[in-house]
């Protein structure tokens, strides 16, 4: 039997004109059609041109074009593979692979074409480990952004992918959400949520340590993620601050990458297969308990690794309230030498454990360094145990609580805007500065980025030298604004505050004026006293 073909040269080379001819005129026809979507799509970027000239469009053109953009390149992609390859033959490997010429450019090139009927752009590489490489996604149709991890994986086991189907189900506020996952072909990826904020250490470096009654809320909601993982049978492999995150609502996210699913019939994760780097080593020896190092990444019971999860939560909180480590050194071998001295030298414990502000938070968090680990079960038998100790802690009202502080948290409380209104009055305040505060992704950081500044700004005789750093002229982000800039953030802020806090009378109004001077005064010490500072 004839085989029945459209594709026109072949029709033409078989002598069968009045097919060709057919094939042809069904073509064009086609192409009329893919005229009126591109008179469409040019109908977009008109409008937008008009808009932006007459500047009435704001943070959302760049959103508007890459949705242009992002229709048009979809539009053709369509037409090759559902028109021309219809009718002509535009098979050409070799051109393709002439055009690669790395790794990278193979997986852009194969990644972009992948992520485009998932409605996804690429927009930069943020890291690469030894096993996969992250990019950050932009979704131009909700203008909002998405992370894709790309295995670094020529095949995928049947274990994995089932590890990754799993991850798929999981509805906790504060783990990180898998959106979508390729799993047919190379490259392999999945694609999470975005976080709009720093991780923990990143954080705490920027805000210095936490109260206590934050910490209790923090250490509450990661002891509140890893519990329900565990209800999943999904443990957390690795619990350290690298993979820990504050998000633009202040609240805790962790990354469900770092899991393995205990797999039927078995009650016990495998990671000794998993290939670890130097820094990834280098956490867990910081921040793994004392038999999770002893048993060197071989399996462990459930019971067991929720038990050992507890240690890693205590130097966590540790971390929270001191911003340091308890386990101090820049090798691996000074860190696991800090370990052997807190582990054998009673005084040195006992000192160690002494820095932390008395309360019933700290009293926890050296129970959860005790090092034999049924120890620490005698008095939290698993998480939910741990969970049920910190719920009342997140609720209670903290005494020492300044007012200027409750005054924030009511403002916050008040308005779900609140962080948006006060841009919007610093900007109309200083209007240069909106092309570093503006788009939706620096929307969302900077409100995680307000929140810390509003913390280290509540407190600054005891946050001086992270405000050095923050503020000093040399900084990168903050380095290039005058001190006039600095004054018309604090006005905006107090002003926003006077606008929302119910409660606002006189006295608080005088105690937030405390804080704007005082806090201007520190900038300007700190801009004047640096050589770098030019204003």
């Amino acid at each position: 039997m004839e085989q029945q073909t459209n594709i026109i040269e072949q029709l033409v080379a078989d002598d069968r004109l009045p097919e060709a001819h057919k094939a042809f005129a069904d073509f064009l026809r086609t192409c009329e059609q893919e005229r009126l979507k591109l008179l469409q799509n040019q109908g977009r970027l008109s409008n937008l041109a008009s808009q932006q000239q007459a500047n009435t469009v704001g943070n959302t053109a760049v959103f508007e074009r890459n949705s242009i953009r992002l229709a048009f390149q979809t539009q053709l992609d369509e037409f090759r593979q559902n028109v021309l390859s219809r009718y002509f033959n535009i098979t050409n490997l070799q051109d393709f692979f002439d055009s690669l010429t790395s790794r990278d450019a193979v997986i852009h090139t194969l990644l972009d074409h992948r992520l485009r009927p998932k409605r996804y752009l690429r927009e930069e590489k943020l890291e690469e480990g030894n096993s996969s490489i992250i990019f950050r996604l932009q979704m131009p149709d909700t203008h909002r952004h998405a992370i894709a991890m790309v295995f670094k994986l020529p095949t995928l086991s049947d274990n994995l992918r089932q590890e990754i189907e799993t991850l798929t189900d999981l509805r906790h506020r504060n783990v990180i959400k898998l959106l979508d996952r390729e799993l047919s072909t190379f490259p392999f990826f999945v694609i999470t949520e975005y976080v709009y904020g720093e991780n923990l250490p990143e954080a705490l470096e920027i805000v210095g340590p936490r109260p206590a009654a934050q910490v209790a809320d923090w250490l509450y909601q990661l002891t509140d993620a890893l519990d329900y993982l565990r209800h999943k049978r999904i443990l957390h492999t690795n619990v350290r601050p690298s993979k820990i995150y504050v998000d633009d609502e202040w609240q805790i996210m962790i990354s469900p990458f770092d899991l393995n699913r205990v797999g039927a019939g078995e009650n016990s994760v495998q990671t000794g297969s998993v290939e670890r780097s130097l820094n990834r080593y280098r956490d867990v020896c910081q921040y793994g308990s004392p038999e999770l190092l002893a048993r060197d990444g071989q399996g462990m019971p459930l019971r067991d690794m929720c038990i050992s999860d507890q240690y890693s939560l205590g130097l966590i909180g540790y971390k929270m309230l001191m911003n340091k480590d308890l386990f101090e050194g820049r090798s691996v071998y000074a860190i696991l030498e800090s370990r052997r001295r807190f582990a054998q030298d009673r005084a040195y414990r006992k000192e160690k454990l002494a820095a932390l502000p008395p309360g019933d938070l700290s009293q926890i968090i050296q129970h959860l360094l005790t090092e034999k680990p049924d120890d620490r079960a005698r008095k939290f038998e698993d998480l939910h145990a741990l969970l049920r100790t910190l719920h009342p802690m997140t609720r209670t009202e903290a005494t020492d609580v300044s007012a200027t502080r409750k005054s924030y948290r009511r403002c916050l409380a008040a308005n779900r805007e609140f962080i948006h209104d006060f841009y919007r009055k610093f900007h109309a305040k200083s209007p240069h500065t909106e092309p570093d505060f503006g788009g939706q992704m620096n929307r969302k950081r900077q409100s995680a980025m307000l929140q810390m500044a509003v913390d280290l700004l509540l407190d600054l005789d005891a946050n001086k030298d992270l405000l050095g750093k923050l503020f000093h002229p040399a900084n990168a982000k903050h380095g290039k604004y005058a001190h006039g800039d600095f004054e018309n953030f604090l006005d905006a802020f107090v002003e926003t505050v006077a606008a929302t806090d119910p409660r606002w009378d006189a006295r608080l109004e005088t105690e937030w004026r405390r804080v704007r001077d005082q806090s201007l005064a520190a900038i300007r010490e700190i801009r004047t006293a640096a050589p770098e500072a030019n204003r």
